[in-house]
This record gives C-alpha cells, sequence and structure tokens, in this order.
C-alpha cells in the first residue's frame, strides 16, 4: 500500500537532494558562460554557421528573407529552452512534496536537445535546410489550429507554401502522405530520395542522440527511462523504490514511493548528457573547439554522473 510520494519522505535527508540542486545548478550556469562567450551568437568567422548566414539571399520564400539565420538562431534558442528545463529541475529536487516533475522535465530536455542536434548533424547546407524545414513545417502543423475556420486555413497554406518555396531554392520538393489528416505536415525530400523517405520519428532522433553521446548498444534505453513517469509506468521502470513507512494498515505495512538521490541523478543526468552533445554539435558548426565545452562543462557533469553513480560518457 502506498502512502505517500515524495521524493525526500519522512526519515530520508534532504541534504543529498539539495547538493544535487547544487550541481545542477552549476552545470546550466556553465551552459550560459559558453553561450555568453565561446558560442557568442552571431557565429565566428570560418564557421558553417556563418557561411550559413550568408547563403541567406539564396535560398529565400515569399516572406521568409532569413530561412538560414532562423536555422542558427534556433539553435541559440534550443540551449536557451534546456537551460530553463534544467533550472526546473534543480528547482524541484528539494521541493517538498514532488517526485515525478524532474523527470518530465529532464525528457523535454532531451528532446529539445536531440531535434537541434539532428538539424546541425546534416553534412551539407542544403540537408541542414531540410531537417530545419521540416521541423517547422511540423511545428506548424501541430500548432492546436482550428482547421475548419477558413482563415485559419488560409495562415496554415500560405505558411507551408512559403516554407515550401525556401525548400525548393535548395532542390527540395514536398509530399505528404496518402489520406493525411488535416494535423499531418507535408515533409520535404531531396531529388535522391524517394517519396516516402519521412523524417525520423522523435524517438528514433532521441536514440541516435544518445548514440553519439557515447552510449552505443544502450542508446536505446534512455528515453524508455525518460518517458516512464510520462507514461506513468512510475513502479515498473527504475525511477522509484519503495520504502517502509512503518506504519500498518490493517495489519499491512504501508509503503511510500522515494527516489533516492543516486536514482534521481541517474536519469536526469540524461537531460546534461543531451545537452551536452548538442553543445558539441553547435561548436563545430561555429568553429569553436569541443574542448571548450568539455572544460565548461566537466567538473559538475563529473558531479552529477557520481551522485547517480554512473559513468561519464566518452
Amino acid at each position: 500500500m502506498t502512502q505517500n510520494t515524495t521524493n525526500h519522505t519522512p526519515g530520508v535527508p534532504l541534504d543529498p537532494y539539495t547538493d544535487l540542486a547544487d550541481t545542477v545548478f552549476r552545470f546550466v550556469t556553465a551552459v550560459e558562460d559558453l553561450l555568453r562567450d565561446e558560442l557568442a551568437y552571431p557565429f565566428s568567422v570560418g564557421s558553417d554557421a556563418l557561411r550559413d548566414h550568408a547563403a541567406d539571399e539564396q535560398h529565400r520564400g515569399i516572406r521568409i528573407k532569413d530561412a538560414l539565420t532562423g536555422l542558427s538562431g534556433s539553435q541559440i534558442r534550443a540551449i536557451g529552452a534546456q537551460c530553463d528545463l534544467h533550472y526546473g529541475i534543480a528547482a524541484l529536487l528539494p521541493a517538498p512534496k514532488v517526485y515525478f516533475s524532474p523527470f518530465p522535465l529532464a525528457r523535454t530536455c532531451a528532446v529539445t536537445a536531440a531535434k537541434a542536434w539532428f538539424i546541425l548533424g546534416g553534412a551539407t547546407r542544403e540537408e541542414r535546410l531540410q531537417r530545419y524545414l521540416n521541423e517547422e513545417l511540423d511545428a506548424l502543423y501541430r500548432t492546436p489550429w482550428d482547421f475548419s475556420d477558413p482563415d485559419a486555413r488560409a495562415e496554415i497554406d500560405a505558411r507551408t507554401v512559403d516554407l515550401v518555396a525556401v525548400g525548393v531554392t535548395a532542390g527540395l520538393r514536398s509530399e505528404r502522405k496518402q489520406g493525411a489528416k488535416d494535423w499531418e505536415a507535408p515533409y520535404l525530400v531531396r531529388s535522391d530520395q524517394g517519396s516516402k523517405v519521412k523524417p525520423p520519428s522523435e524517438t528514433a532522433v532521441v536514440r541516435d542522440m544518445f548514440e553519439a553521446a557515447g552510449l552505443g548498444q544502450q542508446s536505446g534505453l534512455p528515453y524508455t527511462l525518460l518517458s516512464a513517469a510520462t507514461h506513468s509506468r512510475f513502479q515498473h521502470a527504475g525511477v522509484s523504490e519503495s520504502i517502509f513507512t512503518g506504519r500498518t494498515v490493517n495489519g499491512v505495512r504501508t509503503t511510500a514511493l522515494h527516489s533516492s538521490p543516486r536514482t534521481t541523478a541517474k536519469v536526469t543526468a540524461l537531460a546534461a548528457f543531451a545537452t551536452r552533445i548538442h553543445l558539441l554539435a553547435l561548436a563545430r558548426y561555429a568553429n569553436v573547439s569541443e574542448a571548450c565545452v568539455q572544460d565548461r562543462l566537466r567538473d559538475a557533469l563529473a558531479e552529477w554522473c557520481a551522485i547517480g553513480g554512473v559513468s561519464v560518457p566518452e
């Protein structure tokens, strides 16, 4: 029988959670320092980022005049969103009567990092633009429009035509699955791709990111673990432990759900791995030494992993 759900139940010291929160704060502070210094926007001379920006004129739509600048700017916004989520994790760790909340934040952080990392993984400017435009199209159609409203429908169509027009300048063509629902976006494919080559799923992108982060054959497990709390698998997926409360009800000893500092750190550290792999990709895009990222994050990430009893991925 479950008595309560709190990440520091009565009798469990609060200090380790506060220490973990301080570690997360140090990590996100290091990320923000990178954005102010080495990865400050606009990016450095000689970088793919600056060359992409200079190519805006070649990839104009109808209303969109700076798609590639938008691509590079979206990377900074994605890092900012991850910082927001890391701050949220840190704030929740020592909060009373909080148990599940840090894990969905960690999952959202990992997904945010993975989507941005995937865009930067395009080997050419055209492929990066394809990935960026497909993400923009998907976001457009997932906005809660009233698809039966003529004005909304006209706006969706106009934005779609604009994004597709940008894609055409990069040799891309628009496809859409047969019988697509209103909210299912078209997608852009290259001339060497078939019409059924859709953008990879969120799950696939996150898995590929964690594989690139050094998790190898275990790359599919982090998304499953991070999704556990989101999908109500609280007691069966390694995100909780049960401890006895010392009380009995009708002769049955009661238990409380409890996530130890070690388990909490182990799960939330996956968000830190995701942020780091995104920052490393951004460093390459911005013509910044990857060592700068590693050096800035090393101490806080090592401490976070030590609390969780996990190794820092190579």
